[in-house]
C-alpha cells in the first residue's frame, strides 16, 4: 500500500474530497471523529499492530471527550479539560520514565547528543498553576531543551517503517502540535520495526499529559513539571 493510497483511505473515511493527495491534506483528520473516534474503527485493519493504533487512540479521544469550548465554540486541538488528580511524587515517577527511556532510545538510535545531553538524567522540580512559556529565541534556549525538542522530536524518523508513518505523522503531529503525543500515538509503528524489546519511551508522557501536566526546562540539569491547580 503506497502512501497515495493510505491518504485516499483516510479522506474516504472522512467523506472529503482533497485536491491532492498528500499527508498535509490529512491535517485536522483526527479532529473529524470526536467526541468518541467510534467512526475510526477498522482503519488500520491491514496492520498487524492495527488493535494497537486503535487503542491509543481510544486513550486520547476517551482524555480529552467532546472539542466544545465551556465559552463556545470549539477546539482546534485536542485539549484535556478536566484532567485526573495527580500528585507530585507520581508526577516526578512518570517525568523520570519518560527521559530515561528517551535517553534508552537516543542511545540505540545513535543520537549521542540527545544521550548525552540526557545523562545523568535531570532533577525534576514539581510546581503547580499554569507553566509560562518557553523560550522562544534560540540563544535563550537551553542544550537540553534544544536537544529534546529537535533531537527527540526527530528521534523515530530514523526508523523506518513504511507509508503509513509517513502518510499519517502530520495528522498525529497537529492533534494538539505536540511530538511526544504524536509519537505516543504512532508508537506500535515504530516498537515493531525496532526488533529488540524496548519499553515504550512515550507512554509515561502520554500519563502526564492525560493529567494535564506540561513539562518545562529553563536550564540543563532541571526540568520542571507543571500540575493543573486543584481547586477546592
Amino acid at each position: 500500500m503506497t502512501s497515495a493510497t493510505i491518504i485516499e483511505r483516510c479522506h474516504q473515511f472522512a467523506n472529503s474530497e482533497p485536491t491532492e493527495l498528500n499527508a498535509d491534506s490529512l491535517i485536522g483528520f483526527f479532529q473529524l471523529f470526536r467526541p468518541d473516534g467510534a467512526a475510526l474503527a477498522g482503519l488500520f485493519d491491514q496492520l498487524d499492530v492495527g488493535d494497537q493504533l486503535h487503542l491509543r487512540l481510544d486513550r486520547l479521544y476517551s482524555a480529552t471527550g467532546d472539542d466544545r469550548r465551556p465559552t463556545g465554540g470549539r477546539d482546534a486541538y485536542f485539549v484535556v479539560r478536566r484532567p485526573p488528580a495527580i500528585d507530585s511524587e507520581q508526577a516526578t515517577l512518570l517525568g523520570q520514565r519518560w527521559l530515561s527511556r528517551v535517553a534508552k532510545l537516543a542511545d540505540t538510535l545513535g543520537d549521542g547528543q540527545l544521550s548525552e545531553a540526557l545523562t545523568p538524567l535531570p532533577k525534576f522540580r514539581v510546581l503547580e498553576g499554569r507553566a509560562p512559556k518557553h523560550p522562544k529565541a534560540e540563544p535563550e534556549k537551553s542544550e537540553l531543551l534544544k536537544s529534546l525538542q529537535v533531537g527527540g522530536a526527530q528521534l523515530l524518523e530514523r526508523i523506518e517503517v513504511g507509508p503509513h508513518a509517513t502518510a499519517l505523522r502530520p495528522a498525529y503531529y497537529f492533534i494538539a502540535c505536540d511530538t511526544m503525543l504524536r509519537d505516543y500515538l504512532m508508537w506500535p509503528l515504530y516498537e515493531a520495526a525496532l526488533g529488540e524489546a524496548i519499553a515504550d519511551p512515550f507512554e509515561p508522557y502520554f500519563q502526564l499529559w492525560q493529567h494535564g501536566v506540561k513539562y518545562r526546562i529553563f536550564g540543563n540539569d532541571q526540568v520542571d513539571l507543571y500540575l493543573p491547580r486543584q481547586l477546592d
